[in-house]
């Protein structure tokens, strides 16, 4: 699309389309499977759970299916006791409908890739840099703020069709909870007024609490996060004279405190706020330590979707992530923050 407006006019014809499959099969009292990414945020899981609860009310059959447990961080947010805990025996059930949210490979969905696959229809929902061809039943949308943005406008369409009211305090508080995770409560550069509004006509209609989301998203803590929160800044290195800063966190680091990867969250994002730093990258050994998964987040010409496509992962321009296997911790360091040097060299150039 050549323009902002070819864009938005693109992505309208898409919620419309998808909005009125949605209803056709809900009327159908079709079975929809909803499937946020795997290790799901505040704006995957929210999303989901919103959608669900539309197709709901609307005469869907609806489950929400995850790979893990809702982490305890989220577990505040309503409807989470309602989500599907996948299982192998779950493969050869029978979906009308699977719908992905915030992703927009189905190898993000690890476990039960084949479940999504296997449904007679499928649709994505997302906002993240996607390579793939524009297709009716995918509505990706790189402007939008967060899939909770486009969500909404999904929710607004159903209630336009079908000529009922949808939102509830319960979708109207897993909006916000999505709309504040992926834009850092509305701090970050991908902030859009689309999103501003929405949230502020859901503030407006419903009862939501934001003292308390801002506390359980943002502010709750434990000792153990903030011990090994201390123990990965304690370790933090820096490279290209200071313009990238990382940190490396081995099995070992996690495990002699008891804590899991979910400690670690908005860590990389903490790192890049230190004066003079471009690029933040933290990698960690998966709990079998067969893996590194990787986080960069950018505050210059370097491209985060773009460097983590290097080694097969994708996001934002400004937040990334990626996983590596067949290399050791230390291997994968080297590789990472020179291609890193070399990217960032590059774009300063150019």
């Amino acid at each position: 699309m050549s323009s902002l407006k070819q864009d938005t006019d693109a992505v309208t014809a898409t919620i419309k389309h998808l909005a009125s499959g949605f209803l056709d099969l809900s009327r159908k009292k079709m079975h929809v499977g909803i499937f946020p990414h795997a290790r799901a945020d505040g704006d995957a899981l929210g999303s989901a759970l919103a959608l669900s609860d539309a197709l709901e009310q609307l005469g869907s059959e609806t489950t929400v299916f995850v790979d893990e447990e809702v982490v305890p961080s989220l577990q505040f947010l309503p409807q989470t006791d309602s989500v599907l805990l996948f299982t192998e025996d779950m493969s050869d059930r029978q979906l009308d409908l699977a719908i992905a949210v915030d992703l927009n490979t189905p190898d993000r969905l690890e476990n039960r890739e084949s479940l999504f696959s296997s449904a007679a229809q499928y649709a994505i929902v997302d906002h993240h840099v996607s390579n793939r061809e524009d297709k009716q039943n995918e509505l990706i949308y790189t402007k939008a703020s967060s899939t909770s943005e486009l969500v909404f406008r999904l929710i607004s369409e159903l209630e336009e069709l079908s000529s009922r009211e949808l939102f509830n305090d319960n979708i109207a508080t897993l909006l916000i909870a999505g709309l504040m995770t992926d834009t850092g409560r509305f701090s970050y550069n991908n902030t859009t007024p689309r999103a501003l509004r929405q949230a502020a006509w859901l503030i407006e209609k419903f009862t939501v609490n934001l003292a308390t989301l801002t506390h359980e998203l943002f502010e709750r803590t434990t000792v153990t996060q903030l011990q090994i929160r201390g123990d990965v800044f304690a370790s933090t290195k820096v490279a290209a004279n200071g313009r990238i800063l990382y940190a490396s966190v081995p099995r070992d680091m996690l495990d002699k405190r008891n804590a899991t990867d979910d400690d670690l969250d908005y860590l990389s994002s903490d790192m890049r706020e230190a004066d003079g730093v471009d690029v933040s990258i933290l990698l960690r050994e998966s709990a079998n330590r067969s893996e590194i998964h990787g986080s960069v987040r950018s505050n210059s010409c370097l491209d985060a979707a773009a460097f983590s496509q290097l080694f097969g992962g994708g996001g934002h321009v400004r937040a990334a992530g990626f996983v590596i296997e067949d290399m050791t911790l230390e291997q994968a360091e080297a590789e990472v923050l020179a291609q890193a040097e070399s990217m960032l060299d590059q774009c300063k150039i150019n």
